[in-house]
């Protein structure tokens, strides 16, 4: 992993988290995490971190990448994957090297490769829980 700085992590930090948002790993499906009621209330204890998260230190990136870990391990099925790969987008900023362009525009590229994904979680999240995170997407 390259360093983190924390100063420059909340710019592309935010920028996947409220616009365009290690892998996942073959965690337990168990189906009564998986629920509907669960996700919400895991959405709901998260809210700050996924929508406004505070980042000063590094402890605070750490943090809210497990709060998004969190609410991805409980995201039915029906939008499990797209929350495997926002997560994914997550980790990949809070790797960011800010002094090497290579790594910002991987940050970049990740961030549009995944947007598709994130507005499929923002809607999900809406319609089932009416509980807004990020930015809505644009309608169709």
């Amino acid at each position: 992993m390259r360093p983190r700085s924390p100063a420059a992590f909340p710019a592309a930090f935010l920028a996947l988290a409220l616009g365009a948002t290690g892998a996942l790993g073959a965690c337990s499906d168990d189906a009564t995490k998986r629920t509907e009621g669960n996700y919400c209330n895991e959405v709901s204890n998260h809210l700050t971190d996924l929508s406004s998260p505070v980042i000063v230190t590094p402890e605070d990136i750490d943090r809210v990448i497990d709060s998004w870990r969190a609410v991805a391990s409980t995201a039915p099925l029906a939008v499990q994957q797209e929350w495997n790969i926002v997560v994914i987008s997550m980790e990949t900023a809070a790797a960011v090297d800010p002094n090497d362009p290579a790594s910002v525009q991987h940050v970049a590229d990740t961030a549009r490769a995944s947007e598709r994904a994130a507005n499929r979680v923002i809607s999900y999240t809406m319609e089932r829980c009416g509980i807004q995170i990020g930015t809505p997407p644009p309608a169709p």
